[in-house]
């Protein structure tokens, strides 16, 4: 009997699908629906380890989506870190500029206080500490949802069992 796959690979793809997802400006405003992006990035990942099975090997079971999940989800963290790191070096606040911006246009009434925290909190410069908070937050919040996309993608792609009943004849 052959043995699974392995699941370093599918997960590899899963979690550059994630990084790209969750660091892309305007992008990364997909993962404000539940983490969606996360997810998506999961389930792909299940589905990349699906295609290397052949019919001679035992079919996955829930726990191998798991694990191909949360690995997704530990390296799509990294990488949507790292990413996020160099687009903000690059480009700037984007995202920041471009919200504090619609709040100026728009006939919202806020008070001077308030924009004035907004700016400030998106004018904070880039540092170690932030970039590692960020990491630890995101190892911990993609590593959950990216299980969630996992067990998701399983339930999507696993072998169908068909289950033939007993004609009764009465």
């Amino acid at each position: 009997m052959f043995e699974k796959p392995e699941k370093f690979t599918p997960a590899l793809y899963g979690g550059i699908i994630i990084g790209i997802i969750s660091s892309v400006p305007f992008l990364n405003f997909l993962n404000c629906l539940c983490c969606a992006g996360v997810i998506i990035g999961g389930i792909l990942s299940v589905y990349f380890y699906k295609q290397n099975f052949t019919s001679e090997m035992p079919p996955f079971t829930s726990g191998d989506c798991l694990n191909v999940g949360l690995y997704a989800g530990i390296i799509g963290a990294i990488i949507a870190t790292a990413l996020s790191a160099v687009f903000l070096i690059l480009f700037g606040n984007v995202v920041g500029e471009f919200i504090l911006e619609y709040l100026r246009s728009a006939d919202i009434e806020l008070p001077e206080e308030t924009f004035e925290a907004i700016e400030k909190a998106f004018s904070q410069q880039l540092t170690f500490i932030s970039i590692l908070t960020d990491l630890v937050v995101s190892l911990i919040l993609y590593s959950l949802f990216g299980l969630l996309g996992g067990i998701i993608g399983y339930n999507i792609f696993k072998p169908k069992q068909i289950d033939y009943l007993p004609k009764i004849n009465v």
